[in-house]
C-alpha cells in the first residue's frame, strides 16, 4: 500500500497542477502550450488481458474549447525496478491512444541514488532510445524558505518542503510554511496542511506542529483548527475529528494518559468533541479539556437566593 509520503506529491499536483507546470518549464525546458484549464484523467490502463495497470497520477491540460493539448502521468519511485520502463511506456501510450493527445511521463523519485539509476536507463540519448520521460529528485527542487517566495507560489512552497523534509535545514521552511497557511482561503490551507502532516517525515512534522501552535499563535491555531473541524464535521468524521483534537494537544505538549486517548478516540458526539477542540487551543492539562465546564447561570441563581 503508498505511504503518505508517496502519495503527498501526487495529491499536491493534482491540488495544484502549477507545480508540474513550473518543474516541466524550469527544470526541464519543456514548452508548455497555453492551456485554459486542467482536469485529472482516469489513471487506469486496461489491457485486452484481464489486468488493469495503475499510474500514481495523471493530468490532461485543455484549451478554451475543451480540446486535449498535453497529458502528463505522474510517477512517484521510491525503490529500484527496472522493470518499471516498461509499464512507463504502456502508461505513456494508454493515455496518448485514449485521449489522442502528446502525453508525457513525469517521475519523481525521493532518492537522488534511485533517480539517477533510472535514468541509465535512457541512455545514451540518441534516435533510438525509447520514451525519455523526466526524472527529478529534491536536489532538481528548488528551496522554498523565502515568505514572499512562498506567498506568491504557495503550492511550490509546499511541494518543496515535502521534497527537502529530510534536510538537516528543513525548520528552516517553517516560516514560509505558516504565511502559506495564513494566507491561503480555508479550504485550500486544510488541504495544504492534510499534504505536510502526510508527506514529512515524522519528527519534522512534529517540530512544524509545535511551531504552529508555538510561534504563530493561538488565536490562528484556534481559527485553522476550527476550520479544519468544520470540514471534518461536513465529511461526519467523528474519528477524524478526535484524532485533530489529539494532534492540537500534542502540539501543545498537554499531555494525554491512555485512559483519555481513548475517551476522546471512542467519542461520536460532534457537540462534544467541538467544546473538547475549543478547549484545548489553550488548555495546559488534559483535565482542563475534558472536564464539564461550570454551569455559572446557575451559580449566580444560587447566590442570590435567600
Amino acid at each position: 500500500m503508498p505511504s503518505g509520503q508517496h502519495e503527498a506529491p501526487i495529491e499536491l499536483a493534482t491540488l495544484a497542477p502549477n507545480v508540474v507546470v513550473d518543474l516541466l518549464s524550469d527544470i526541464f525546458l519543456v514548452k508548455m502550450p497555453g492551456f485554459h484549464e486542467v482536469t485529472e484523467p482516469s489513471t487506469d490502463m486496461r489491457m485486452l488481458a484481464p489486468r488493469t495497470y495503475h499510474a500514481d497520477g495523471a493530468l490532461l491540460f485543455k484549451d478554451a474549447y475543451n480540446q486535449p493539448m498535453l497529458g502528463v502521468v505522474l510517477e512517484v519511485q521510491r525503490g529500484w525496478d527496472p522493470r518499471k520502463q516498461w509499464t512507463w511506456m504502456l502508461y505513456v501510450a494508454h493515455m496518448a491512444v485514449r485521449l489522442r493527445v502528446r502525453t508525457l511521463l513525469l517521475v519523481y523519485c525521493p532518492d537522488p541514488t534511485v533517480a539517477r539509476r533510472y535514468e541509465r536507463l535512457y541512455e545514451p540519448r540518441d534516435r533510438y532510445s525509447p520514451q525519455e520521460p523526466p526524472i527529478f529528485s529534491p536536489r532538481d527542487v528548488p528551496r522554498v524558505v523565502n515568505v514572499e517566495q512562498a506567498r506568491a507560489n504557495p503550492a511550490l512552497a509546499v511541494f518543496s518542503a515535502i521534497c527537502h523534509g529530510n534536510d538537516v535545514d528543513i525548520d528552516d521552511y517553517f516560516p514560509a510554511l505558516a504565511e502559506v497557511l495564513r494566507t491561503a482561503g480555508p479550504e485550500a490551507a486544510a488541504s495544504y496542511e492534510d499534504i505536510l502532516v502526510a508527506g514529512l517525515p515524522r519528527a519534522v512534522r512534529i517540530r512544524w506542529e509545535v511551531y504552529m501552535a508555538g510561534t504563530v499563535g493561538p488565536r490562528f491555531c484556534s481559527d485553522f483548527y476550527r476550520q479544519l473541524d468544520a470540514r471534518l464535521r461536513a465529511e461526519g468524521l467523528a474519528k477524524g475529528e478526535g484524532r485533530s483534537l489529539l494532534t492540537v494537544l500534542e502540539t501543545r505538549r498537554v499531555a494525554v494518559p491512555a485512559a483519555a486517548r481513548e475517551q476522546i478516540l471512542s467519542c461520536t458526539d460532534l457537540d462534544q468533541l467541538d467544546a473538547w477542540l475549543r478547549r484545548a487551543v489553550t488548555a495546559t492539562t488534559i483535565d482542563e479539556v475534558l472536564q464539564a465546564q461550570p454551569e455559572r447561570g446557575r451559580e449566580r441563581v444560587r447566590a442570590s437566593a435567600p
